[in-house]
């Protein structure tokens, strides 16, 4: 009878740490996972941020050029890197 009280009692107590062991890699992976997920979003804001900065400087670099009135459009292009459509485009509401 003792015997197989001592052996209820391992399983309970086996059972317990199994489901604490559980619980606590759940919890240790969720931490993870926000960790990871943040340092990720970080990362995707601040290479858009940065496209997107470009993209603003070639634009308003390209007003400026337009406003001068010195070059062509295809010479803006080729200097800013847009293409000749968004310069066209800038020219268009430039005159506007």
């Amino acid at each position: 009878m003792r015997g197989a009280l001592l052996e209820t009692s391992a399983r309970t107590i086996l059972n317990q740490g199994i489901q604490q062991g559980i619980s606590q890699g759940i919890q240790q992976g969720i931490s993870q996972g926000i960790q990871q997920g943040i340092s990720q979003g970080i990362q995707q804001g601040i290479s858009q941020g940065k496209s997107l900065g470009i993209g603003e400087a070639k634009t308003q670099t390209a007003l400026k050029l337009l406003k001068r009135g010195k070059l062509t459009i295809e010479e803006i292009a080729e200097d800013t890197g847009l293409s000749i459509e968004e310069v066209e485009q800038l020219a268009g509401l430039h005159t506007v």
